[in-house]
């Protein structure tokens, strides 16, 4: 991803994050997915590997866009104001969703 683009991107996060239209953690997700919550999920290409296979798995099921970003986990949770390091965030909101999809092509 270009720089302009990783801007936006990192913007957006923190955006939903204040927001409050974020999930953090791979459990919470995959429950919110389950109930009709998630309109997207962004998972870090350094998550492990049984990580990412089931967050792209479960997103798949239920029909809903997964996107694989170039983020380290340390970096997502800067991005979103945690000391930790989360390997993945589903977003609630359309709209975000859509800025989100937009800004990581």
């Amino acid at each position: 991803m270009e720089n302009k683009n990783n801007q936006r991107l990192f913007g957006m996060l923190g955006f939903a994050m204040r927001a409050g239209k974020l999930i953090i953690g791979t459990d919470l997700i995959c429950r919110a997915l389950q109930n009709g919550n998630v309109k997207l999920v962004l998972v870090s290409k350094y998550a492990s590997e049984a990580t990412r296979k089931k967050l792209l798995q479960k997103s798949e099921y239920y029909s809903i866009t997964a996107i694989e970003a170039d983020i380290d986990t340390e970096c997502l949770g800067r991005i979103i104001g945690k000391t930790y390091a989360p390997a993945a965030v589903a977003v609630t909101d359309e709209g975000f969703a859509n800025e989100i999809k937009k800004a990581s092509v």
